[in-house]
C-alpha cells in the first residue's frame, strides 16, 4: 500500500496510448489504446482518450479490450460503447486493473459530445471502485475539444482531472495534452504528435507519435512511440494490426518499453455501421426494384414536417453513388410500373444504366409489366430478361387530350379567357370540344420527336433494325417467347435461374441483399462539399411547397424554393447549386419571384437549371435566371406565354339551379374577377391588356437571359411547346442531359476537380401537414440521410381515377384563384 501512496502522489500523466506502456496499473490509469492520439481518436474508445471524439463515432459501436503486460503480471480489461445522434455524441466504458502487488480497482466513465464535424467539445465523467475505502472515493472530470478545419489537418486539447481529486493519500493531478493530426496523402496515411504534461510540471511531459496507415481495404497498420522530456526519457514503442469486416473488426497491438517489458492488447469491434471490409473474393451484386424506389414514403413523421425528398430524385443519387462504388460490381433491376416518370425521366435513367455499364458495372434488367416507357428503361441493360407471364404492352406511342368544353355546355357554364398566342391553349381544355389546330400541330410534333428518340435509343441499345421494333408495335401485347424472338429481350428466365445468370455475367460477385452505395464509415474528417439540388416539382404557386390534394401533382411554393436557394448560396459546404425543374408552370408571380431568387443565387454561385420530363411556361421562367440550361431531348419545355380565365356560373346556379346573385359596386371594374357573369366589353379589353403587359415582361426576360432578339424570342412563343432538341436548336436551352450532365456543368462552373467527390443533397422538399406552423424549413433531409420514415403511402385516390382527374384538370383549383397563370396548356400523357 505504501508503494501505491507513493506512486499516487506523483505528477504522473493520465495516458491511453502508447505511453501508457511504461505505468503501472494504478489509477487513473486504464487500459492501453491501440496506437492513437487525441486528435485522431474518434470511436467508442475516445472516452479514455479525449471525449470531443465521441461525437465522431456514429452509429453504435462496442469494443472489448483485453491488456496483459507479461513481465509486471498486468491485467486490464475495458468495454466501451459509443454512440452519436444528430450533432450528440455519448459514450460509456467499464475498465478493470489488476496489477501484481497493487489493489484492483474498477473505472467507470461516462461522456458526451456536442459538436459538427469539424468542431466538438466533450466531457468525461471516471468514478474510480476499489475495496480501497479513499480510492473508493477518487473521481475525475475530463475536457476535450477538437477542432478539424480541413480534410487534413486535426487539432485536440484535453484537460484531464479538472477537479483535481484528493482523498486521503492519493492524488489525481490536473494534466494536459496537446494534439495535432495530419493527413498529407489523404485518408490512406495519418498522422499524430500529443504532448502530455502534469500541472506544474511543463517540461516533464511525453510525446507520443502515432501512424495509421489504410494498407487496403480492411487492413491497417499503426504504431506509436513515446518518450519523456524530462528526467524520465523511458521509450515506449507499440506496433498494431487491424483486419475488418462490415460489422467486426479484431486488432492486435504489441509494444513494450525499457524496464518495463512486453505489452499486449487485443481489441475486437462490433458496430452498427458498416467499416470497409477485406475483400477476399469479388463484389457486390445488388438488387434495384424501380417500382418499388420510385413510390412516396411517409407516415406519422412526415405529418409533423419530417421531409424526404423526391423518390426519383433519391433512385437518381443512388444509381449516381453506386456508378463509381467499386465494391460494386452488377445491378439486377426489376422494372414494372415507374410512378412519377414521364419520358425527360425515363431518358435519365436509361442514361444513368449505360453510365453504370461504362463504368464496369454489369446490369441485368428482368422486366415484369411494362409498356414502352418502362421497356425503354430496361432495354439499356446488358441482359434484359422476361418473365414466362411477363405483361409487355409494347405496342408503340400515342397521346392524349381530354378536353371539358361540351360538358361546360351541358352545365350552363361559360369561360372568360384573356391570352396571347395561338398556342397558349390551357383554357382550351375547359373552352372546347375538340383540340384546336395550334394545339394538334404541337402535340404532333413532339410525338414524332419522342417516337424518334425512342426508336433511336432502343434499336441502339437492343441492336436490333427499327423494322423489328416496329412489327413488335403491330402484335399489341407481347408474349415472353414473342418478344425474345423478335430480339427486344434476350431470353425468357424463371426466377430459380436467375441466380445462374448472374455467376455467368458477374463471375466471383455475390448478392447483397443491403447494399447501399456510401453506407461504410466515412473516415474523412470533414464532410464533402456539396451540390445543393433546389427542387421546383409540381404546379408553382405561392407559399410553401406541399402535396396536393386527392393525390394529384405536389405543389412548388415559391417560399420554400426562394428559401432554399438562400440557405444554399450561403452555406459555405455549397459549391453550386442545381434547378432542378419538372413543372408545367403555374401562377405567373410565383414563377417570378423563383425567377427573383435565382438571379440572387446565381450572384454568389454558379446556378445549372435541370428540366425533367416537363419544365414549361412557369417552369421554364423559374429556370430561366440559372447560368446554364440543360434538358433532355423529349422534355417538354417552351409554352412562353399568359393567360386568365375565370368561369361565368350564372348559367349554371341561375338558370339551372334557380340561385341568384345581385351585385351592388361602386366602381366600373369592381366586378371584373367576379364569377357569376361573363365580361363585359371594357372588362375584357382591361383583362387582355394586363395579360399582354405580363406576355411582355415575360419575353423581354427571355430575350435578356438567352441573349435572343425580342421578335424572335415573341415567334418562337407565344405558348408554343418544344421538346429538348426543338428547344435547343431555338436558344431555349444549353445543353442536352439529365441531372447529372447538369451537377457536372455545375461541378466545372465552380471550379471544383473532377476527382473530388461532391455531395448531392436535396433541398425545397415539400413538407407535411404541421411544418407551417413552424415554418421553413422544418426537418432538413441532409441531417437525417438514414431515418426511415414509414411505410409506402397509398394516394388518396385509386391511380385510375387519380389518372382521370389529372387528366381533366381538376387537381389544380389553384387555376381558379385570382392571379396570372403562366401553365402548360394542356396535359399530355404518351404512351
Amino acid at each position: 500500500m505504501r508503494a501505491l501512496s507513493l506512486l499516487l502522489l506523483l505528477p504522473g500523466l493520465a495516458l491511453a496510448q502508447t505511453g501508457l506502456i511504461v505505468q503501472p496499473a494504478t489509477p487513473p490509469r486504464g487500459v492501453t489504446l491501440p496506437p492513437t492520439s487525441a486528435a485522431l481518436v474518434d470511436e467508442a474508445t475516445a472516452l479514455s482518450v479525449n471525449p470531443a471524439g465521441l461525437r465522431f463515432v456514429g452509429p453504435p459501436q462496442l469494443f472489448y479490450l483485453h491488456e496483459r503486460n507479461l513481465v509486471r503480471d498486468q491485467l486490464g480489461d475495458g468495454v466501451y460503447l459509443g454512440t452519436t445522434l444528430g450533432g450528440l455524441g455519448a459514450g460509456f466504458s467499464m475498465e478493470w486493473m489488476r496489477g501484481r502487488g497493487l489493489p484492483d480497482y474498477r473505472k467507470t466513465s461516462f461522456g458526451l459530445a456536442l459538436g459538427s464535424r469539424r468542431l466538438s467539445l466533450g466531457v468525461g465523467y471516471h468514478n474510480l471502485s476499489s475495496r480501497d475505502a479513499s480510492l473508493d472515493r477518487l473521481y475525475g472530470i475530463d475536457l476535450g475539444l477538437t477542432v478539424r478545419p480541413t480534410r487534413f489537418l486535426s487539432v485536440a486539447a484535453v484537460v484531464k482531472d479538472v477537479n483535481a481529486p484528493e482523498e486521503g493519500p492519493y492524488t489525481l493531478p490536473r494534466s494536459y495534452s496537446l494534439a495535432v493530426g495530419v493527413r498529407p496523402f489523404g485518408e490512406r496515411v495519418t498522422l499524430g504528435a500529443d504532448y502530455l504534461a502534469a500541472e506544474g510540471a511543463w517540461d516533464e511531459g511525453r510525446l507520443t507519435y502515432t501512424v495509421q496507415a489504410a494498407i487496403v481495404p480492411g487492413f491497417g497498420l499503426g504504431a506509436g512511440l513515446s518518450h519523456g522530456l524530462g528526467g524520465d526519457r523511458t521509450v515506449a514503442l507499440q506496433l498494431a494490426a487491424t483486419l475488418d469486416s462490415s460489422h467486426f473488426g479484431l486488432t492486435y497491438a504489441g509494444g513494450g518499453a525499457q524496464g518495463g517489458g512486453s505489452d499486449h492488447v487485443v481489441a475486437v469491434r462490433i458496430s452498427g455501421q458498416k467499416y470497409a471490409p477485406l475483400n477476399l473474393g469479388g463484389g457486390s451484386v445488388a438488387m434495384l426494384d424501380l417500382d418499388d424506389e420510385l413510390r412516396e414514403r411517409g407516415g406519422a413523421l412526415s405529418l409533423l414536417g419530417f421531409s424526404e425528398p423526391d423518390p426519383y430524385l433519391r433512385l437518381t443519387r443512388w444509381m449516381h453513388e453506386a456508378t463509381k462504388d467499386p465494391r460494386l460490381e452488377g445491378v439486377v433491376l426489376k422494372v414494372s410500373g415507374l410512378p412519377g416518370v414521364d419520358w425527360g425521366k425515363a431518358e435519365e435513367l436509361h442514361q444513368a444504366v449505360l453510365r453504370m455499364r461504362a463504368a464496369g458495372k454489369k446490369v441485368l434488367a428482368v422486366l415484369y409489366s411494362v409498356g414502352d416507357l418502362e421497356y425503354f428503361v430496361g432495354s439499356a441493360a446488358d441482359e434484359l430478361y422476361a418473365l414466362p407471364s411477363s405483361s409487355l404492352l409494347i405496342n408503340g406511342l400515342s397521346a392524349h387530350v381530354t378536353t371539358l368544353g361540351g360538358t361546360m355546355e351541358k352545365l350552363g357554364v361559360t369561360w372568360d379567357v384573356a391570352r396571347v398566342g395561338e398556342y397558349k391553349t390551357a383554357p382550351e381544355q375547359l373552352t372546347r370540344r375538340d383540340m384546336s389546330p395550334a394545339q394538334r400541330e404541337t402535340i404532333e410534333a413532339y410525338l414524332d420527336t419522342q417516337v424518334a428518340h425512342d426508336v433511336a435509343a432502343v434499336t441502339k441499345a437492343r441492336r436490333i433494325t427499327p423494322e423489328r421494333l416496329r412489327e413488335a408495335w403491330g402484335a399489341g401485347i407481347l408474349t415472353a417467347t414473342q418478344a425474345r424472338e423478335l430480339g427486344l429481350v434476350d431470353g425468357v428466365l424463371l426466377p430459380e435461374e436467375l441466380e445462374d445468370k448472374l455467376k455467368k455475367l458477374v463471375p466471383g460477385a455475390s448478392y447483397d441483399p443491403t447494399y447501399a452505395p456510401r453506407d461504410e464509415r466515412e473516415r474523412r474528417w470533414t464532410g464533402r462539399r456539396r451540390i445543393a439540388v433546389v427542387q421546383v416539382l409540381g404546379t408553382i404557386a405561392g407559399g410553401k411547397s406541399r402535396k396536393a390534394p386527392l393525390g394529384g401533382e405536389a405543389i412548388a411554393g415559391a417560399e420554400t424554393v426562394a428559401l432554399a436557394l438562400e440557405r444554399a448560396q450561403r452555406d459555405p459546404k455549397v459549391a453550386a447549386i442545381v434547378l432542378r425543374v419538372d413543372s408545367g408552370g403555374g401562377d405567373v408571380l410565383a414563377s417570378e419571384l423563383m425567377y427573383r431568387a435565382v438571379l440572387e443565387a446565381r450572384k454568389h454561385k454558379p446556378v445549372v437549371a435541370s428540366m425533367g420530363d416537363v419544365a414549361a411556361s412557369g417552369g421554364y421562367y423559374a429556370a430561366l435566371g440559372a447560368h446554364e440550361i440543360w434538358a433532355s431531348p423529349t422534355t417538354l419545355t417552351g409554352s412562353i406565354g399568359v393567360f386568365y380565365y375565370k368561369p361565368a356560373l350564372r348559367g349554371l346556379l341561375g338558370d339551372k339551379l334557380g340561385v341568384n346573385q345581385e351585385t351592388i359596386s361602386r366602381a366600373p371594374m369592381a366586378d371584373v374577377l367576379g364569377l357569376w357573369q361573363p365580361w363585359t366589353e371594357a372588362e375584357q379589353k382591361a383583362m387582355q391588356a394586363w395579360v399582354d403587359s405580363a406576355y411582355d415582361d415575360f419575353i423581354t426576360q427571355v430575350s435578356v437571359e438567352r441573349k435572343l432578339d425580342k421578335a424572335k424570342v415573341d415567334a418562337i412563343a407565344r405558348g408554343r411547346v418544344w421538346a429538348g432538341t426543338a428547344a435547343k436548336e431555338r436558344g431555349l436551352v444549353d445543353g442536352m442531359g439529365g441531372l447529372m450532365d447538369a451537377v457536372e456543368a455545375a461541378r466545372k462552373r465552380a471550379g471544383v476537380p473532377a476527382r473530388e467527390e461532391l455531395d448531392l443533397v436535396m433541398e425545397g422538399d415539400a413538407r407535411g401537414l404541421f411544418s407551417s406552423p413552424g415554418g421553413e424549413p422544418g426537418v432538413s433531409e441532409a441531417a437525417l440521410p438514414e431515418l426511415n420514415l414509414g411505410p409506402v403511402l397509398e394516394p388518396a385516390l385509386p391511380p385510375g381515377v387519380r389518372a382521370l382527374v389529372r387528366e381533366a384538370g381538376l387537381d389544380s383549383p389553384w387555376l381558379l384563384e385570382p392571379g396570372l397563370k403562366a401553365v402548360q396548356p394542356y396535359t399530355l400523357r404518351v404512351r
